[in-house]
This record gives structure tokens, sequence and C-alpha cells, in this order.
């Protein structure tokens, strides 16, 4: 079976890292300050993994015709946003690592767009049991009202313990190892243009996916710091090493 069958497990580990990430925070008399209804940072460039990029599409084809045709204008117009812009081809020369820019000035350009997530209705995600990983590791301990300014480096936010993205992020869309790449959720339907679903040949077992998941998590879990506080936004695009 393919990775997707694994994404509702990973998805409730990535909970339990978030949980984990408060109380760690909380020991040091630090709260969380993320809310419902904050929906600041569902305007910045949102890195999915392959096998998040195939489950939202599936989950777009399967909705209703009027939902899907709302959802999908909200898509093209967002990527109209980018390419007129020019947030697009930079993010395509972050993934390909011939940009000029940083990962750091592109995300700040897209965010300064202030294109809202598809799926984002009254600062609500309409999404949120299947959101993908990288918005549920998305937490901070400053002011809401500080993540509308991101370039001020006046949010700081709360790493989890494991980075559950950067794992699943490893594999394709059939589970097998792949240089990490740089999707982003608004650029969906470009990837999905690229990676038709026909393509996809899984040839493993659950229990296989999910030991080798596993070890990625062993490996990554030493190298989580104390303190997870940090004064970097923590879902701006990652620099090339971490896409």
């Amino acid at each position: 079976m393919g990775p997707a069958a694994l994404l509702p497990v990973l998805q409730d580990l990535s909970n339990a890292m978030s949980d984990l990430a408060g109380q760690n925070a909380s020991r040091l008399g630090v709260q969380l300050s993320c809310r419902a209804g904050c929906g600041a940072c569902c305007r910045q460039a949102v890195p999915i993994t392959p096998v998040e990029a195939r489950v939202l599409a599936g989950l777009l084809d399967a909705l209703p015709r009027e939902r899907q045709k709302t959802l999908r204008e909200r898509f093209r117009q967002a990527a109209a946003r980018l390419e007129e812009s020019g947030v697009a081809q930079a993010v395509r020369g972050l993934q390909q690592g011939n940009g000029t820019a940083t990962a750091h000035e592109v995300g700040l350009e897209y965010f300064a767009l202030g294109i809202p997530c598809p799926f984002l209705e009254e600062e609500r995600c309409t999404i949120h049991e299947i959101r993908p990983l990288r918005c549920r590791e998305y937490l901070v301990s400053s002011p809401a009202e500080k993540c509308s300014h991101p370039g001020t480096r006046e949010v700081v936010g709360i790493l989890p313990p494991v980075m559950l993205s950067r794992i699943l992020g490893r594999w394709d869309t059939n589970g097998d190892a792949q240089p990490p790449e740089l999707i982003l959720l608004t650029m969906l339907e470009e990837w999905v243009a690229r990676h038709p679903a026909g393509e996809d040949r899984p040839h493993r077992t659950a229990p296989e996916m999910l030991q080798e998941f596993l070890r990625g998590f062993a490996r990554d879990a030493p190298a989580a710091p104390a303190d997870p506080r940090t004064k970097q936004p923590p879902n701006l695009l990652p620099e090339r090493s971490d896409v």
C-alpha cells in the first residue's frame, strides 16, 4: 500500500509532539498562544510533503462539485498571484538550488502577498483534522498579533521535539526514499500536474514503512533541543538543506 495509509497515524504522532512541546515550554514558564480563529500563520508559505500533496489532491477530487469548484478557484487565484509577483519562480529556484534569494527572503515575500490558504474560511481551517504536519508543528508563545509581522523577528516559535514533516518529506508517494522536495500548499495543483496519481506504484507493506519511519524518528529525536524556544517563525520556508 501507499504511505498515505499511514498518514492518520503520523498525524496523531505529530499532535503528540506538539503537546509535548507545549508541556516543555510550560516547564520554562512559557505558554502557547495559538488559538482557534487566529489565521495569521495560514498566510505563510506552508511546505507539504508529497504524501500529503497526494492526499489533499484526492480530497479535492472527492468533494461535491460546487465545493470543489470554489476551492479550485481559490487555488487558481493563489497560483496566479504567486506567478504575477515572481514568488512562484523564486520558490522553484529554491527547489532547484539555483535561486538568488534566500529561503527566509522568499518566505517573507510570500507572506507580504497576504494569500490565505485555500482551506481557510472565517480565519478557521476547514481541514483541521487532516491539516499538514507542518501546520501542526507551527507553535508560538509570543502574542498572536505578532504573527502578522514575521519580518520583525518578534515571533517566538516553539519547536516540537521532532519535526515529523522532515521525516515524511524524505518519501515519495510510493514510500520510497527521495531527496526532499519543496511543495507549497498553494501550489498543489502545479505539483499534481507533474505527478499524476496513475504513476503511483506502491510496493511495500504498512509495517515496513512504519518501521522505516520510526527509524527516522529515532535518528532525529536525539537532536531535539532542551529549550524549545526559537526566535525564528517556525513555518517560513526551510533552507535548501532542510527542503
